[in-house]
């Protein structure tokens, strides 16, 4: 019996173990076309509006994922993160098509803004830039929303997007 309670609590320290850490978002589940409204990925709620999925071959060298995500053109897309559990933004791979785009990237905990932060592409059409979270760095969240442009002032794709597990949420008053 303490062998079968042991392998158990064994087993469970593998999986929180396995569950902690940095996860890569990297919209691989749907094909290329409009971006499914709703779609899971690593714990993850992701929702979009306005945005695309890209392959390799139309966007991007397909070096990080077989997979980039947009905004539809002339259009504000959104992505939006989402779990119930906190979490941190971490970085985010960008790359220029045309221009020198940005994407906006807030970060909320609840209905509060907590921080935001804006990364511009720039370089070649095939080089996807790592961003590094600025204003958002070891904030707390529960909800992530990216904003990437894509007019007539620069065209860029997303490639993932990294986040970590929050080591615990800030205490209220």
């Amino acid at each position: 019996m303490q062998r079968w309670i042991g392998g158990l609590a064994c087993l469970w320290l593998m999986a929180s173990a396995a569950e902690a850490g940095q996860v890569s978002i990297g919209f691989e589940g749907p094909g290329e076309g409009p971006a499914p409204i709703e779609m899971p990925e690593d714990g993850y709620r992701v929702v979009t509006r306005d945005m695309m999925i890209s392959s390799p071959t139309k966007s991007g060298n397909g070096s990080d994922g077989p997979n980039e995500i947009e905004s539809a053109m002339n259009t504000r897309g959104a992505v939006a993160i989402l779990r119930d559990a906190p979490f941190v933004f971490v970085s985010l791979d960008w790359q220029t098509e045309t221009g020198a785009p940005q994407v906006v990237v807030e970060g909320y905990l609840g209905e509060m803004l907590v921080a935001r932060d804006r990364f511009v592409a720039r370089g070649s059409h095939d080089a996807f830039t790592t961003h590094h979270a600025g204003a958002l760095a070891g904030q707390i969240i529960d909800r992530l929303i990216l904003y990437p442009q894509r007019d007539g002032s620069g065209m860029g794709a997303l490639d993932r997007v990294i986040l970590e597990d929050a080591s615990e949420l800030p205490e209220t008053s």
